[in-house]
């Protein structure tokens, strides 16, 4: 049986093409909607640690919290309706006016669970991360980062530097490769080895160790790991499934 999933997204622009070709390519199966929050982390944040101030302490259901904000009568329904998995993706938004690092921090901690609260994913240091390879495999991604004055022009420094901009040319091998650099990427800045590990190891993760490591990185060098998690929703969706299929077929993948 397929998933049916609500995608609560930063912007009704880039991610919802990304996912779109993500599901078409690698889980046609899945039913999704999207519903575009179309604002910051540090703006939703600062809803919950004004309004909710002990979400984490006990049971929220961010929908109802997103429906209580929301004018549109038919987005209201959308948030209202039923759904076996809920993701949020937001970036990183380091160069924020007013960063709530730490209720974000909280966040990641508390939205761990798609079929349960629902799962945050924040992107480093944007959503424009998938993209950030000049080929593949890349051996220099394990080091890519990018300084806090470069992310206010992430957009054109990606859009140069990517041979990959065009979403029509991916197909279900370059989605697996670049989320296999992606957990390779991950799985180095949780402290182990730039290396693919298994389903079990990968479900266990506590996102808020990423997490740490890039606020850490952002205020005593000011810089920041590029990695894209949004694209962890592919393992997600069947991780035993996704591990299986990298053992049965990394010849035919753009990894190392």
């Amino acid at each position: 049986m397929g998933k049916n999933v609500l995608l609560i997204i930063e912007s009704d622009s880039d991610e919802p093409k990304f996912f779109d070709k993500l599901f078409s390519k690698c889980n046609r199966k899945a039913k999704y909607k999207f519903y575009s929050y179309r604002t910051t982390i540090h703006i939703l944040s600062q809803e919950l640690y004004n309004n909710y101030p002990d979400f984490d302490d006990g049971y929220i259901d961010i929908k109802l919290i997103l429906a209580s904000l929301e004018k549109d009568e038919q987005k209201k329904a959308l948030l209202l309706s039923q759904y076996s998995d809920i993701y949020l993706v937001f970036d990183f938004e380091p160069q924020h006016d007013h960063p709530h690092f730490d209720t974000v921090r909280r966040m990641i901690a508390y939205f761990n669970n798609s079929t349960n609260q629902g799962k945050l994913f924040i992107n480093y240091p944007m959503m424009q991360s998938y993209k950030h390879f000049d080929k593949l495999p890349c051996p220099n991604y394990e080091f890519l980062k990018v300084t806090l004055d470069e992310i206010k022009d992430y957009k054109r420094i990606v859009g140069e530097f990517s041979n990959y901009t065009d979403l029509n040319t991916y197909d279900y091998i370059f989605f697996y490769s670049i989320t296999i650099h992606n957990l390779k990427k991950a799985n180095k800045l949780f402290g182990d080895k730039y290396e693919i590990y298994n389903d079990e190891k990968y479900v266990k993760r506590d996102f808020t160790n990423i997490f740490d490591y890039q606020l850490q990185a952002l205020q005593c060098k000011e810089i920041v790991y590029v990695l894209n998690t949004c694209i962890f929703a592919l393992i997600d969706f069947a991780p035993k499934k996704f591990f299986s299929f990298i053992e049965k077929h990394r010849t035919f993948l753009l990894i190392d």
